[in-house]
């Protein structure tokens, strides 16, 4: 009976909003499934989304107004279709607003250094006579606060910032067993695992010792938390006496990240969500080429330069994370291909990291899910999504829409390290690899373009070998189709579980299966359908060109939950223009 209480009030601003949307705002909601983008959050997405006690949505944060740095937030009475900029009141403190289960008063906490602050309300967000007490807890950032349903606790995921281990955050909670009034500390065991040098690295990567941490409350009353190290994948923590001791943490290899932070977020039906980036950077480069990087940067304190931050994942589980499905991109950063990547948004008002990493979540009517994504507004984004979407099985993209769906950039060698004057943090400039361009075959029928794949020798680029990203739903058994055609030295087709870089030349070699096509097996100048099919249970892929077989492969690594990946890459050593044009993909269960 508490249980059913508990969710009652959880969920009765989000029935109210429900009941009030008009006719045609039901409709534009109930039309969306994949992805879609609604708007642009004021300010890096973790803690500053909240759900007021009479449904409107509010994300606070900053914008500059007369040339001068404001607090704002961003309303919305409609369920997420539409936002309204409103300037915040100065005592409006915003930050990390939750309605108590147990009383229905409202616990938050507001953004600020050296102390943390803890808000009470029993109104919630916007209550300008809300009650602010100062806990003893220097220079912490809570990202997540959580009630119990296992008993009368609440748990708050915490960055802890007191403890700079190695150069890096730790990740630690806090607790409450007064309905919030007085909170105390548990720190998580430090994920003591060494950097890992992946082939290819020259130098260390960005130590991390399990930081900005995010926790779930599992049906047996377990408390499972997931932290950001320096990877290749996330580390998990447990709790068997709701956040009193943690167990060690044990890393996961379903989980690709590096130096990004995860999400677990649980639905009113009781499925789990882990939002995430599937990633893997770029082999580190050899420091003499970036003379700018500092000593702590030599070190790997910090990244020279994060490369695995434009692609934002989702997984569904319904079983508390003992299996998952999904593991699709929910958004590509939509500023992945700019040449003023680093400068692009910059102002005294924003975070100068580029990236859809770092993330809060919110349920809406009938299901759908609000996703706050990225750091800097020329990433960041507010998307709704139906997580019915994680449970599609096929995907197909004809480039008809443009190339949106697939990742194709190329980095050009400029400013490195953690932050350069008014440049972004961490970050290279891009350009666009792989193109549309018009096939080699034209005349008054011709009405579309292909993609083409091919090599220009660059010596500005880190590496102008170019590649194409396409994710699909992950499964242990499938099919890829491929319309192509071959005109100069073919490309490399590679099945994996995660996102790797256009141009990464180390990752195929690293996966599960990577097979050279050339116009030896497909024929030259001709069109044709190259397919793979894979079976892990059979623990084998095979190659298919028109129907016919042409290679087959023992799968080289077994990801728990299937392949979800394609990714193509030129095999040409030196300039080749021909290259391999691409009319279509396609992933089928067959």
């Amino acid at each position: 009976m508490k249980l059913k209480l508990a969710v009652l009030v959880a969920c009765g601003a989000c029935a109210a909003a429900w009941g009030e949307l008009s006719a045609g705002d039901r409709e534009m909601l109930d039309a969306i499934v994949e992805p879609t983008v609604v708007g642009v959050p004021p300010a890096a997405a973790v803690r500053d989304m909240c759900r007021c006690a009479d449904g409107e949505i509010r994300h606070y944060g900053w914008k500059m107004v007369g040339g001068r740095k404001r607090r704002v937030y961003i309303s919305s009475r409609d369920e997420g279709l539409s936002w309204k900029t409103i300037l915040a009141d100065p005592r409006d403190k915003g930050g990390t607003w939750v309605r108590s289960p147990w009383s229905g008063e409202w616990v938050g906490f507001a953004r600020g250094f050296p102390k943390l602050t803890l808000l009470r309300s029993k109104t919630g967000p916007g209550d300008l006579e809300a009650t602010e007490t100062e806990l003893p807890f220097e220079r912490a950032e809570v990202r997540q606060v959580l009630p119990l349903k296992s008993r009368r606790r609440w748990v708050a995921a915490i960055s802890d910032i007191r403890l700079k281990l190695g150069g890096c955050y730790n990740a630690a909670v806090i607790l409450s067993d007064d309905d919030g009034r007085t909170w105390r500390w548990v720190q998580l065991p430090v994920a003591s695992f060494v950097p890992k040098f992946a082939p290819g690295d020259r130098r260390p990567h960005w130590f991390n010792n399990g930081c900005e941490p995010t926790v779930a409350e599992l049906g047996d009353g377990t408390l499972v938390v997931a932290a950001r190290t320096s990877g290749p994948h996330h580390v998990f923590y447990r709790s068997a006496d709701g956040g009193e001791t943690w167990s060690e943490p044990v890393e996961s290899d379903v989980f690709w990240a590096a130096n990004t932070m995860p999400l677990f977020f649980r639905l009113r039906d009781g499925r789990l969500l882990f939002i995430w980036n599937n990633t893997a950077m770029l082999p580190t480069r050899d420091a003499s080429e970036y003379p700018e990087l500092g000593r702590d940067e030599l070190s790997g304190k910090w990244e020279s330069v994060f490369t695995n931050r434009d692609a934002l994942h989702a997984a569904i589980s319904e079983d508390d994370g003992k299996t998952w499905r999904g593991f699709r991109e929910i958004i590509l950063n939509e500023a992945r291909n700019a040449a003023d990547f680093r400068e692009l948004g910059n102002s005294p008002a924003e975070e100068h990291d580029k990236s859809v990493h770092q993330t809060q979540a919110l349920e809406l009517a009938k299901g759908k899910v609000l996703l706050a994504l990225g750091q800097n507004s020329a990433s960041r984004r507010l998307v709704v999504f139906d997580p019915k979407w994680l449970y599609e099985t096929k995907r197909s993209d004809d480039f008809r829409n443009g190339l949106r769906g697939l990742s194709n950039h190329l980095y050009v060698k400029s400013l490195s390290g953690g932050a350069r004057g008014w440049g972004g943090h961490c970050a290279w400039e891009r350009v666009p690899g792989a193109l549309l361009v018009r096939e080699p075959e034209t005349g008054p029928g011709t009405k579309r373009e292909a993609l083409q794949l091919c090599r220009v020798r660059d010596e500005r680029l880190v590496s102008d070998r170019q590649g194409v990203v396409w994710n699909f739903p992950a499964s242990r058994k499938g099919r890829v189709k491929i319309a192509c055609r071959i005109d100069g030295a073919g490309f490399r087709l590679t099945l994996a579980d995660h996102w790797m870089n256009p141009c990464d030349e180390t990752g195929p070699g690293l996966s599960p299966v990577s097979v050279p096509v050339t116009a030896a097996e497909t024929g030259a100048g001709k069109w044709v359908e190259v397919a793979a099919d894979w079976d892990l249970d059979a623990g084998k892929a095979v190659l298919f060109c028109n129907g016919k077989p042409f290679s087959e492969r023992k799968i080289a690594i077994f990801p728990r939950f299937g392949l979800s990946y394609l990714h193509l890459q030129t095999l040409a050593e030196e300039t080749d223009t021909k290259g391999v044009y691409f009319r279509s993909f396609e992933k089928t269960d067959e």
